[in-house]
């Protein structure tokens, strides 16, 4: 653990820690503050702890985050939340200084009125009726760092916060009713649900189809199973019930991974976007308890659709001097996909890609109904992937006939291989310049690019797959693919 630790930017440990305190303090406030009839002290107890959780919230988001990597989005996405929770919390202090304050109102003006009828009943001899105790209505707890905003709050706000909520407080309230969900999900652990919670791409960023050269098969495949059913749910039932499971192969380079991307923008659907790292622990039984999460969590908020990049590295072929721990992920996974708990009617998918399909486990490859080759661009897809990235130089010099030359010459070139050879060509004309013009010259007179600066950039970027790989992938498409 220790040497985990050491290998962790402090700036990402310190969001950890904060966050790990600040979960501790606003707890304990929840734990009070969801008591039945509290009085004014333990208002004040659960504010107490409601503030020392704001201080650590702050100083977590406050840290700044330079780098890049996983370890870096994780954190990233441990400050979004955070500052979520700071949000809610700081709400419920709002709701229970303004509830303290009507409550000592209420409490002198009841000794005033006590005051005055003993005095007036000491004169008549009537015993004072007994005082009616004031109905206050209490959060309906703050689970809403966690859950749903309070009802107090929402009955003394309802009216203004609906004229000026925000898309980006729709977004968090959101966010809010998805943890309210799962918080209570039948034998999974709230800690795994909010772990994959974290995981969960929000709608409207990233990439389109549009934006994708080529693939066509690949895209079809998609609309018919997520877009489609996504619009007319009611066309896509019994039979014509889309497939549950999608296996997207092909050479690495290609635009499996930004597929993927693009259905998380277009369909209406909850989608994870789940890892390795994301499922395995160190711990013995973390790993299947995660996958159950995962599965739970895509059931309570479907449609659902779970996209695992690598998923060979999770569903490889099962050995008999297996890793006993990752035996059962296996096993939990491939029950919670199609095993007795699945629901024919559920809208589920589960989206895999990877670069090695045939070391997948025969019986994980049997629930990826769909399989699909993500294959090299074609000539035309290479036309269109070079007129995407050159779109964006000002001065470029191309023609329609340097275009259909260098389409043809980028043969076996990946997606990728295309982008870093585009990359370098757009760099030779800055290699003609000494270092003294360098540091002078004005950005719109270095000349455009020129076909020869690409053919000078094939001398030193090489195509990534070999032949005899590409071959690799035709055989498998031909036993196992969708063709």
């Amino acid at each position: 653990m220790e040497k985990e630790s050491s290998n962790i930017p402090s700036s990402i440990l310190n969001v950890r820690k904060y966050h790990k305190q600040a979960y501790t303090y606003l707890s304990n406030a929840l734990q009070i503050d969801e008591r039945e009839d509290n009085c004014t002290k333990d208002e004040e107890k659960a504010l107490t702890e409601y503030a020392k959780g704001v201080k650590e919230l702050e100083k977590g988001i406050g840290i700044c985050l330079v780098g890049s990597g996983q370890e870096y989005d994780r954190a990233r996405k441990l400050q979004d939340k955070m500052n979520s929770n700071l949000s809610h919390a700081k709400g419920r202090i709002q709701a229970l200084t303004k509830s303290i304050e009507e409550k000592k109102e209420q409490q002198t003006k009841d000794n005033r009125n006590s005051r005055s009828s003993q005095n007036g009943n000491k004169a008549t001899g009537i015993k004072a009726p007994p005082q009616l105790k004031k109905n206050v209505t209490r959060s309906n707890s703050f689970s809403r760092i966690l859950h749903d905003k309070s009802k107090k709050d929402s009955q003394y706000k309802s009216t203004k916060v609906s004229q000026q909520i925000s898309n980006k407080n729709k977004d968090e309230e959101m966010a809010v009713n998805q943890v309210n969900k799962v918080s209570h999900l039948k034998n999974v652990d709230s800690k795994h649900a909010n772990l994959i919670l974290n995981e969960i791409i929000e709608k409207g960023r990233g990439v389109s189809f549009d934006d994708i050269g080529g693939m066509n098969n690949a895209k079809q495949i998609l609309e018919e199973i997520v877009i489609l059913p996504a619009l007319r749910p009611e066309l896509f039932t019994g039979l014509r019930a889309p497939a549950r499971g999608l296996l997207l192969f092909g050479p690495p380079g290609n635009g499996k991974t930004l597929l993927a991307k693009a259905v998380a923008t277009q369909a209406k659907a909850t989608f994870f976007n789940i890892s390795a790292a994301t499922l395995t622990s160190k711990w013995v039984g973390e790993g299947e308890k995660m996958v159950k999460a995962m599965f739970a969590t895509a059931r309570e908020l479907q449609p659902s659709i779970v996209f695992i990049d690598e998923v060979d590295s999770l569903l490889c072929e099962r050995k008999e001097n297996e890793n006993e721990a990752t035996r059962r992920i296996k096993t939990e996974f491939l029950v919670g996909f199609d095993g007795v708990i699945s629901d024919a009617s559920e809208r589920i998918l589960i989206m895999g890609a990877t670069n090695r399909p045939w070391e997948l486990d025969d019986a994980a490859l049997r629930r990826f109904v769909k399989r699909v080759q993500v294959p090299l661009p074609d000539v035309n897809t290479r036309k269109d992937i070079l007129k995407k990235l050159l779109s964006k130089e000002s001065n470029c010099c191309f023609t329609e006939k340097d275009y259909n030359d260098l389409a043809r010459i980028t043969e076996n070139y990946s997606g990728s291989d295309i982008a870093a050879l585009a990359r370098d060509a757009a760099l030779m004309p800055v290699r003609e310049l000494k270092v003294e013009q360098i540091k002078t010259v004005d950005p719109s007179k270095v000349r455009g690019l020129k076909l020869n600066d690409f053919i000078s950039a094939m001398k030193t970027i090489r195509p990534s797959m070999s032949v005899e790989s590409l071959s690799k992938f035709e055989e498998w498409n031909s036993k196992f693919g969708v063709i």
